[in-house]
């Protein structure tokens, strides 16, 4: 999942990257897991350096080494952005709506509907600029707020481009995605006329309300 997680992984190529820095191979000389720490079997040589990690007792190694976490001790993802670890979590703690702000949910809408006409309406990951939205909106808010705001975000993003996806297929019934479609059939659709359709559709879900065409 794209919200920062924290894996074995992750664990393995910071610890490639520290024995770099060491300038050695050797077996147990840079960063250990949780569950993976030499120092908790009595290894001299390591040291630890945040609560439940730990890594050779080099100094070049331990200053960089810290720099991957904040002063609480919370691991920093790539975006540069700490609270994103959902290791050892129960997704129920996270996966909540809860308030985004206005500047939040309007970056996204903006991103989505660009990226909807840019890519006819594909998700691309690889042009896409979503993680760069989440990672501003994520900087502006309190860590211990991220993972409930980010999922909430991500809801907000999903019923976004269904709206998109809506608003085209309303005008051409034949279209589908990444075929070409006139831009201007979403001049209309702004972030306040999808809000206007949006309802929670429980704890941690939101969905879009149908449009009557009776009227």
């Amino acid at each position: 999942m794209r919200i920062g997680e924290v894996n074995l992984r992750n664990y393995q190529s910071l610890l490639r990257m520290f024995q770099n820095l060491n300038g050695s191979q050797a077996k147990g000389s840079a960063l250990q897991a949780p569950g993976f720490a030499a120092g908790k079997n009595g290894n001299a040589d390591m040291v630890e350096v945040v609560p439940g990690f730990f890594c050779k007792n080099d100094p070049v190694i331990i200053r960089n080494f810290r720099k991957n976490f904040d002063e609480d001790g919370d691991f920093i993802n790539s975006h540069g952005v700490a609270g994103m670890d959902i290791t050892g979590k129960d997704p129920s703690e996270w996966h909540k709506i809860v308030e985004v702000s206005e500047e939040g949910r309007q970056s996204m809408f903006d991103m989505v509907k660009r990226e909807f006409i840019q890519e006819q309406g594909i998700q691309n990951g690889d042009t896409t600029q979503r993680s760069e939205v989440f990672a501003a909106y994520q900087k502006s808010i309190p860590k211990k707020d991220r993972l409930t705001a980010t999922w909430t975000l991500g809801q907000y993003e999903r019923q976004y481009n269904a709206a998109m996806y809506e608003a085209v297929k309303a005008h051409d019934p034949s279209w589908q995605p990444g075929q070409y479609f006139d831009p201007r059939i979403l001049d209309g659709i702004t972030r306040e006329s999808v809000e206007a359709r949006i309802v929670q559709t429980g704890s941690d879900s939101l969905d879009l309300k149908s449009v009557d065409c009776r009227a």
